[in-house]
């Protein structure tokens, strides 16, 4: 008896031990001394490319958002400066900056976080209001740069997760929640399985080519509270190991999803019932890849799952289930006369030419970029999933299409561009890509003047784990 209250007591002792004081979120925004050092540490973590005469070297411009794009941080916590080793350090890089006057510099905002502090570093994010809960956390693999084609019409993006901020004994901590519910994913190193504090193996086997964007949703507050609920109900059938793989299982053809061209999203409706311990009715099993988990949980942001489950027992699709974000084609209009009110204004393969387009970069710039990023030729991205060198290959011809297509843009000759894309675009379904997320956040507020209709996030942040020896100087001084 004795020996079992002595275990007892350790194991509570150990899980205290877990939860103590995070260290705080370093500012060191804008103009700084350290931004030669800061430029060098970015570069030495995220690849350094020769990508045209005027970006020499710097990270692949594809996996950066432009400084317009970047959340203002009102309502974050932050100190100048900390002796704590286990604190987070949140800078800024500039990869690129504007070639004309109507240019926009792009690049990062970087935290660089002490990777032997998972746990701290997942309080600060919290605490500090850095992470929100809804957030999508969007892995991407830096070193994949100059790889395959497909990765960077992919923004170099492979997978997305959700954020859910909990508070547990009396602390605030980020998990993550995603598709596939596996030990991949959810299996935390620290706090266990559903308990992953971006610390599964997912983020920490090939550590040093992860890197993940924070995208926050464009939500009221009912709905980040509707959100909320739902994520956390998500978090326990997933610890309960109830529905995956029985209900739910993962897709890994990322080029075939759920949603069909007819609109119909009872499969959303259906995972809401789920997580309401109903049965489904459109569906007896749903398959799902990582970022159409993260749109579904999106399109439940107006149901209240404490007050909907009438609705959801006698409605098929009830009308509170909606499409957060309308699935994509692969190229928009926005190159040819698009109008700010359309839906299909940028097209979810239009990161490239978009981030060009941004800077304002010379016909010639805009040119050597485009052929840094689709030489025509492949490279091996070693340890890159199954799923997705499938879905490359499946894609190869349209991919091949895509240099000639971005070039094509450049001339500005609409019909031609209109002609070229409605060629291109039947070759792919509408859908929600990692890369979707990320194009929906770098675009542009405004276009002529108009507001963006089609924009639902903004960029946050980017996380980057690395050992506390790199960050001292950049923490305390």
């Amino acid at each position: 008896m004795h020996k079992i209250k002595f275990l007892v007591v350790l194991l509570t002792s150990i899980a205290a031990s877990n939860f103590s004081l995070a260290g705080p979120i370093v500012n060191k925004l804008g103009k700084n001394p350290f931004n030669t050092q800061i430029a060098g540490l970015v570069e030495a973590s995220l690849g350094s490319w020769s990508q045209s005469d005027s970006l020499n070297p710097a990270v692949a411009f594809y996996q950066t958002f432009p400084a317009h794009a970047m959340l203002p941080l009102d309502d974050v916590s932050f100190v100048p400066r900390s002796n704590d080793t286990d604190s987070v350090v949140l800078t800024d890089y500039v990869a690129i900056g504007a070639q004309s006057a109507a240019g926009s510099a792009i690049g990062l905002r970087m935290a660089f976080a002490p990777q032997e502090s998972r746990v701290k570093v997942s309080q600060s994010l919290a605490e500090s209001g850095l992470i929100k809960t809804g957030d999508i956390i969007v892995s991407t693999r830096p070193f994949f740069a100059n790889s395959l084609q497909y990765l960077a019409l992919q923004l170099l993006n492979t997978h997305n997760s959700v954020a859910v901020v909990v508070n547990e004994n009396g602390k605030k901590l980020v998990y993550n929640i995603d598709m596939p519910m596996d030990n991949d994913m959810l299996g935390g190193a620290a706090l266990g399985f559903g308990r992953s504090v971006i610390d599964s193996p997912h983020f920490t086997k090939d550590n040093k080519n992860t890197i993940v964007h924070i995208l926050r949703p464009r939500l009221t507050s009912n709905q980040q509270a509707n959100l909320q609920k739902w994520l956390e109900r998500s978090l326990k059938v997933a610890r309960a190991k109830k529905v995956y793989p029985e209900l739910f299982s993962f897709n890994k053809d990322y080029n075939n999803p759920t949603y069909k061209s007819n609109g119909d999203i009872s499969f959303v409706a259906d995972v809401g019932r789920v997580l309401l311990d109903q049965k489904m009715q459109a569906h007896k099993h749903i398959k799902m890849y990582c970022s159409e988990f993260s749109w579904v949980m999106l399109s439940l942001i107006d149901c209240n799952p404490d007050t909907a489950s009438e609705d959801f027992k006698k409605t098929k699709t009830p009308s509170c289930v909606k499409e957060y974000f309308k699935p994509m084609q692969m190229f928009g209009s926005v190159f040819s006369g698009g109008k700010a009110s359309e839906q299909d204004l940028y097209g979810m393969s239009d990161g490239i030419p978009m981030l060009i387009a941004q800077t304002g970069a010379s016909a010639q710039t805009s040119t050597e970029l485009i052929d840094f990023a689709l030489p025509g030729t492949d490279r091996d991205a070693d340890g890159l999933s199954s799923g997705h060198k499938q879905v490359a290959a499946t894609m190869a011809p349209l991919i091949k299409k895509a240099n000639p297509y971005f070039k094509l843009i450049l001339t500005q000759n609409h019909s031609q561009i209109d002609d070229a894309r409605a060629k291109l675009n039947p070759a792919a379904p509408r859908n929600y890509s990692p890369t979707a997320f990320s194009v929906l956040a770098a675009m542009p507020d405004t276009l002529n003047g108009d507001k963006i209709r089609q924009k639902k996030f903004d960029y946050v942040a980017t996380v980057k784990y690395l050992p506390k020896a790199k960050l001292k100087d950049l923490q305390s001084k």
